[in-house]
């Protein structure tokens, strides 16, 4: 049951990435909603109000720059905002290789076979862990690929 869940949360989080992608077109295609409706309204009134214009531009911009620390471009910055994930993942990995090391030396040191101790370190929760994990990472794939049919 709890494969199952996890599963269904790692396939479930794996959609984050696009519907915040989602949000930040739907957020600049309303500034850019907004400034033609501006645009129109101006035309029509016949009235040349450039700096109302050029104030929405500025809003549109700023909105880009909001969203854009997310994603720095070059130097020390950028790299070290790419290796935070990675970085990450495998101090967790390592830590979870190490516990699980510990659960075969202990169970070797007091007399039992490699077999007992696979059973302890691969219970329930590990293998909701590992579904979760597949889940996330392969589920995006597929989501992708039936989004762009």
């Amino acid at each position: 049951m709890i494969a199952l869940l996890g599963s269904v949360l790692g396939f479930g989080t794996s959609f984050l990435p696009q519907v915040l992608g989602f949000f930040q077109a739907k957020q600049e295609h309303k500034n850019k909603l907004e400034e033609m409706k501006l645009r129109g309204e101006l035309q029509a009134m016949g009235v040349n109000l450039e700096l109302q214009v050029l104030d929405k531009k500025a809003e549109i911009e700023e909105t880009k720059a909001i969203y854009g620390y997310a994603n720095p471009t070059s130097g020390f910055s950028a790299g070290l905002a790419a290796s935070v994930r990675p970085v990450i993942t495998y101090l967790f990995f390592a830590l979870f290789m190490a516990s699980k090391a510990v659960v075969m030396v202990k169970v070797m040191e007091q007399g039992g076979d490699w077999t007992q101790s696979v059973e302890l370190m691969f219970d329930d929760e590990t293998k909701a862990l590992f579904a979760a994990i597949i889940s996330f990472w392969f589920g995006n794939r597929a989501v992708s690929k039936f989004m762009k049919k």
